[in-house]
């Protein structure tokens, strides 16, 4: 992924960077405040003096993370067609290295990831971070969901084609179909940072699209 600290505004984003580097750099277990002081081009001290240890310094850097995606989403920075975003979003929880550096994570920062999200276990900071992290991907696949649903329906219409669910199959909410796809991808991403065989990503990516294939015509209309 792209350094999102490659300019810091301030002596805080500045650490930020210096721990994100490190961290992708040492991963959780070998990460040391020491460690994020050799990335930091100022005093170690102004280091101790933001933060008591290192989980503080890495729960601040998710939530700096997680608030530049959110409001990313309410920018509408993510310029490509919803279907594809679905595709990209899947593929990069599923097989990081492989999705271009602008949209998805670099593996080592996944796997990094995954072992934060190891330490929610038995953290209430870290737990905390994961609930509301969850909750924003969540909303931003549903209004996705949303979006490709619509785009289909116009499709259909143009095709001259009914718009409602086919065979009149019951209306599956979008909260459902992100609900799904959120724990997918987090299981994809917890098995490509923790085994060494990549021979299931292809076959998870094609089955998550033939999912949205089959539900995308039934998922109920906005409003």
């Amino acid at each position: 992924m792209d350094d999102p600290f490659a300019e810091p505004t301030d002596t805080r984003q500045a650490i930020l960077g210096a721990a994100f580097r490190a961290l992708c750099e040492h991963g959780y277990a070998d990460l040391t405040i020491k460690r994020i002081g050799e990335e930091f081009d100022k005093s170690q001290s102004l280091v101790y003096h933001h933060y008591a240890g290192k989980d503080e310094l890495l729960v601040d850097l998710l939530g700096f993370l997680i608030d530049d995606f959110e409001a990313s989403v309410y920018a509408s920075a993510f310029d490509v067609p919803p279907r594809e975003r679905l595709d990209t979003f899947v593929g990069a929880m599923t097989d990081p290295d492989a999705i271009p550096s602008e949209y998805g994570p670099d593996g080592r920062f996944m796997t990094a990831i995954v072992e934060l999200r190891a330490q929610a276990a038995t953290d209430d900071a870290y737990r905390d971070h994961f609930d509301r992290s969850d909750r924003v991907f969540e909303e931003f696949l549903e209004q996705t969901i949303r979006a490709a649903a619509a785009d289909l329906d116009d499709e259909r219409e143009a095709a001259g084609a009914d718009a409602d669910s086919p065979g009149g199959q019951p209306a599956i909410p979008p909260a459902e179909v992100a609900s799904t796809l959120q724990t997918l991808s987090t299981g994809g991403m917890v098995r490509w940072a923790t085994t060494s065989d990549r021979g299931w990503t292809a076959d998870t990516q094609r089955g998550a699209r033939r999912y949205l294939e089959t539900v995308l015509p039934d998922v109920e209309p906005s409003g």
